[in-house]
């Protein structure tokens, strides 16, 4: 067995990679979200002088057919000590050093970069039974630092419940308007809103993750709504302004080309000095209005929250979002000498 990278252009090859990759991913869980093969063949074919993040997969092969693959990436513009990485086997041949073979293929190019903090997540169904990859992670020096739960959001909401909602909303946040676009930023906001894209990643709960704040400028936005648009997804993005005209807060609804009628809950954030008027609720009321407006097909919403961000949590009970599975993530420092 051999474990090699995968050219995205090569039609047959990464057909193959992804046909064994998702066939790993999904087994044995709920509604599972995948980006889709074209989706993935655009994100690695980003502009390497102009990426957020580096990308590549890589396929184990053993007699001449593909029995798992990997998805490796790492930060570019920030963040330079990490990389990530995902490792799937489909069930039937697990237990077989496949997984083995993957992960030190994908250890060993990131350490090429100079990345020491390892990263990667398990998907925990709730109450279920430990999942093996806990075991393969910890026994290789893992520690997990932070746990997600996957919660949906089914739709259409009761009749008049956003309407409740958005009363009760509004009546605490009288002082702040709301804006929302589909699609692209607009240029007035779009360097407010890579301040926002920005404190994101550091205001969110990361548990005792290493992760440390990103950096947005204009040129990631619009790279970022550049591959969107490749992709065939839509973004409905709904801000919060404050008396002075700044941006208090975001929160944002990802709607892909062909997901099964399912939307994703992306960024939310409310500045500090912003919150206690109820904004987070406020936005994601009317993010869900206009993504009805938008496309009434959708059936669900699906999101991630740290376990311990209590007021986001709250608000999304509120909403009425049903806890779905655990996203477990797991670190791993390297010794350097």
């Amino acid at each position: 067995m051999q474990v090699i990278l995968v050219d995205p252009t090569d039609d047959t090859m990464f057909a193959s990679w992804y046909r064994v990759y998702a066939a790993g991913v999904t087994h044995d869980r709920v509604d599972v979200p995948l980006y889709s093969m074209d989706e993935f063949r655009l994100m690695l074919s980003e502009d390497p002088k102009t990426r957020p993040w580096g990308r590549e997969v890589a396929a184990a092969v053993r007699d001449d057919e593909v029995v798992g693959g990997s998805f490796i990436d790492w930060p570019e513009r920030d963040n330079l000590n990490h990389g990530e990485f995902l490792l799937a086997v489909p069930a039937p041949l697990r237990g077989q050093g496949i997984g083995a073979a993957l992960y030190d293929h994908a250890i060993a190019r990131l350490a090429e970069r100079g990345r020491t903090t390892l990263a990667t997540s398990v998907d925990q169904p709730i109450d279920g039974p430990e999942q093996p990859a806990v075991g393969f992670l910890t026994r290789r020096g893992f520690s997990r630092v932070n746990i997600e739960m996957r919660r949906a959001l089914d739709l259409p909401l009761p009749e008049g419940r956003l309407d409740e909602l958005h009363e009760k909303a509004a009546r605490a946040s009288s002082e702040y308007r709301s804006l929302t676009w589909v699609g692209h930023c607009p240029d007035e906001y779009a360097e407010q809103y890579t301040r926002l894209k920005s404190l994101l990643s550091s205001q969110a709960p990361l548990g005792e993750s290493g992760y440390q704040q990103e950096v947005w400028d204009l040129d990631r936005l619009r790279g970022e709504e550049k591959l969107l648009d490749q992709q065939g997804r839509t973004p409905i993005t709904t801000v919060a302004i404050a008396p002075d005209g700044s941006l208090a807060g975001h929160t944002q609804l990802m709607i892909p080309k062909d997901d099964d009628g399912r939307v994703f809950q992306w960024d939310t954030l409310i500045l500090p000095e912003h919150r206690g008027h109820r904004l987070g609720l406020l936005l994601k009321v009317i993010n869900l209005r206009r993504l009805i407006e938008e496309d009434p097909s959708r059936t669900r919403v699906q999101t991630w929250n740290a376990v311990q961000n209590g007021p986001m949590n709250s608000v999304n009970n509120e909403l009425g979002f049903r806890s779905v599975e655990e996203s477990q993530e797991w670190e791993r420092h390297l010794v350097t000498t």
